[in-house]
């Protein structure tokens, strides 16, 4: 298929940008259950997206049906101009043009036959040995995604990426109390990477958890200290601040961030950035889905916010630059400003002084999920695992942890950061907008003065 022509004759009929992606997937999943096959999932296709630009509008249109691709471009056309009779008007002219093939090199889990892939998960179970345990749960899952992205400005760029997952869950029971345990871990990496994972040590972990969530005691609820882990701290930042400052939020004023650039709203020993260049972490990519160059964008400097994350054209409606955060979960849906793995920089603090004056606190770890709503900036977050700090020492465990309360008021009462910043590769994805993209991030411990902590059981 001639693309390069089709983009030509369509420029000719008054398109001012078309870009096309061609995404081949790959993708399979083993799940397993108390030793026996539970499902063997294999996937594949082929997704052609066009969007088309014109006098201030979009037309998008797909296919999984290359001969159906002269088509999609009239459809994305036809679309562009009846949006364009109601739209906000905007221009697309601030486009990088970017030209490189970045092809896989390693060793693809695709080429590895599915029945030894099944034994090396059937392997595991003859290592677990808590006695507490009712059920295990094991699933690996491994997906390659080869993307050709055009644009008529010139970009003509190849990507192609392996990912896996591998999820483990774990449920016990003592007396009346049924609890899990569970652990993912997610890369960007080829097999021999998947191969390297510590699952003997995974098991150990997970069960060693698991006998502490049995003898965990109701959580205190109230406002006290918080001392967050990497985890639970990186998917804070990712929900509460990463999402406000996608710059299509600023745009349409529903996020909490909206005339804050450029002023201060974190300590000044607070730093934060986006970057997809952490290599093997689940937001790994060297060009976005625009054919933008992966790079490094500081969200929070010194405290003071300093930047938000534009696709192509929230960089054009803002007058600011793109940076590289156009991203969609495949080429049967558009680009949005999306995150790609969220960092804050480490602080000056040891772990063990992250906890010095702290008479009664919480010591809360990992993540649950949470909500957050983005205009007000209010959140609640619940953790995994989370432990009494009395008298500046970890002491009982405890579950069902809360913590909540605003963004920016939050944000200010970080007190402490960490010298140990830790990146998740915990196989995080993120929906928005009806997509679902991988992300990751890194951090290190934080100690917030006062929050609201609640507790249930």
């Amino acid at each position: 298929m001639n693309y390069r022509q089709l983009i030509k004759r369509f420029e000719s009929k008054g398109a001012e940008f078309i870009d096309v992606r061609i995404l081949n997937q790959n993708a399979e999943t083993i799940s397993t259950e108390d030793s026996s096959v539970k499902t063997i999932q294999d996937l594949s296709s082929k997704q052609i997206g066009v969007r088309i630009f014109y006098k201030g509008a979009w037309g998008f249109a797909y296919t999984n049906d290359e001969k159906k691709v002269e088509s999609i471009f009239s459809k994305a056309f036809k679309a562009s101009k009846v949006s364009s009779r109601d739209a906000s008007k905007f221009s697309i002219d601030n486009v990088p043009i970017n030209k490189k093939k970045i092809l896989f090199k390693g060793k693809s889990p695709f080429d590895v036959d599915v029945e030894d892939k099944l034994n090396l998960l059937m392997k595991l179970y003859s290592k677990f040995s808590l006695k507490e345990l009712k059920s295990k749960n094991i699933e690996a899952s491994f997906a390659m995604k080869d993307q050709l992205y055009l644009n008529s400005f010139g970009s003509d760029v190849r990507e192609v990426r392996p990912y896996f997952n591998f999820l483990m869950v774990l449920t016990g029971k003592k007396g009346d109390k049924l609890r899990q345990s569970f652990e993912r871990i997610g890369k960007v990496g080829d097999y021999r990477l998947f191969l390297k994972t510590d699952f003997t040590g995974l098991i150990n972990e997970l069960e060693e958890k698991l006998k502490i969530y049995l003898s965990a005691k109701r959580a205190p609820a109230g406002r006290m200290p918080l001392i967050a882990d990497p985890v639970l701290t990186h998917v804070f930042f990712h929900e509460a601040v990463g999402h406000a400052t996608e710059a299509d939020s600023i745009i349409e004023k529903s996020s909490v961030l909206v005339g804050k650039l450029g002023k201060k709203i974190a300590p000044d020993f607070l730093n934060l950035y986006d970057t997809p260049k952490i290599n093997h972490e689940h937001g790994f990519y060297s060009f976005d889905d625009e054919g933008v160059k992966a790079q490094n964008t500081q969200l929070i400097k010194n405290g003071v916010l300093t930047n938000y994350l534009q696709s192509l054209e929230t960089a054009n409606k803002m007058g600011m630059k793109p940076t590289g955060n156009g991203r969609a979960q495949d080429a049967t849906n558009m680009q949005i400003p999306r995150m790609s793995n969220t960092v804050l920089a480490n602080g000056d603090y040891k772990f063990d002084e992250l906890f010095e004056g702290i008479k009664k606190g919480v010591y809360a770890k990992n993540s649950m999920g949470g909500v957050v709503e983005p205009t007000t900036g209010n959140f609640l977050f619940n953790a995994r695992e989370a432990y009494l700090i009395e008298n500046g020492k970890i002491t009982k465990p405890i579950m069902g942890v809360s913590f909540g309360g605003n963004i920016l008021e939050t944000l200010m009462r970080i007190e402490r950061i960490g010298n140990d910043q830790k990146v998740s590769f915990g196989g995080w994805r993120c929906g928005k907008a009806g997509q679902s993209v991988p992300v990751g991030g890194a951090a290190p411990h934080i100690m917030i003065s006062e929050a609201m902590v609640g507790g249930d059981k």
